[in-house]
């Protein structure tokens, strides 16, 4: 077990925390003095983030993953960040691309907070889910992604409005394309060349124009803190006006 938390740290679970925006936001929440813990398929998450193996996934592996983040009896801030991407034509995406991307990027959350529910109950929690521009607006060449996406945009403002009489708070972040690895060969994907309105479109999702996670960062750690105690349902767009 992991030291117990001190009078003035909240229980804070973020998963995709190997990287990327997850990383950033472990580092921030651990920094304002929280006791984090990281959940990833990867051990690489920040020096006094406490990690916990999870595919967020698979349900089993969610299941004994929160228990280990509730193992004093709460849990304040659940960051669903974890997520993939998928590019390419509609026409060539796979059963199983489709099944994954949604897995991950839709049920994944859906199984983390049904099963951080009870102990985000236990201490009025708040819940803060990482959807995406291409889950406000349509992104071509991204279909299975922005499906996936839109799912979790609608299902964070369901569930505000469901969990609102036991004052828990669910919101979501939507980003433009973040500063991470995983967007700087967006271009190499279509190298039969693509309408040049659309490249255009998807040339703002490169690096030089990206976000960086920290930003993203900052914005969950404000939604999680009591400075936003009015704000529930709320989708929040972070994508320097793409949308």
């Amino acid at each position: 077990m992991t030291a117990a938390p001190t009078e003035d740290q909240r229980v804070v679970v973020i998963t995709g925390a190997a990287s990327g925006i997850g990383y950033a936001t472990a580092e921030l929440f651990r920094d304002a003095g929280d006791l984090v813990f990281g959940l990833d398929i990867q051990a690489k998450t920040p020096e006094g983030v406490t990690y916990v193996e999870c595919d967020v996934a698979d349900r089993a592996s969610v299941d004994a993953a929160i228990e280990v983040c509730a193992q004093y009896g709460r849990i304040d801030v659940l960051a669903n960040v974890a997520g993939i991407v998928q590019f390419g034509r509609f026409e060539q995406i796979t059963d199983a691309e489709w099944d994954r991307v949604h897995a991950v990027d839709l049920k994944g959350p859906f199984m983390l907070m049904q099963a951080a529910l009870p102990h985000l109950k236990a201490c009025r929690g708040n819940i803060v889910n990482v959807s995406s521009v291409a889950g406000r607006v349509p992104q071509a060449y991204a279909t299975a992604y922005s499906a996936a996406k839109g799912g979790l945009t609608q299902l964070t403002k369901s569930l505000a409005l469901e969990l609102a009489p036991d004052n828990i708070r669910v919101n979501a972040i939507c980003p433009g394309t973040v500063d991470t690895p995983i967007v700087s060969h967006v271009a190499s994907i279509f190298p039969d060349g693509l309408d040049p309105r659309v490249m255009d479109r998807l040339m703002m999702m490169l690096p030089g124009r990206a976000i960086a996670p920290a930003e993203i960062g900052s914005a969950i750690v404000y939604l999680a803190s009591p400075n936003a105690r009015m704000v529930t349902g709320s989708i929040f767009a972070f994508d320097g006006g793409m949308s």
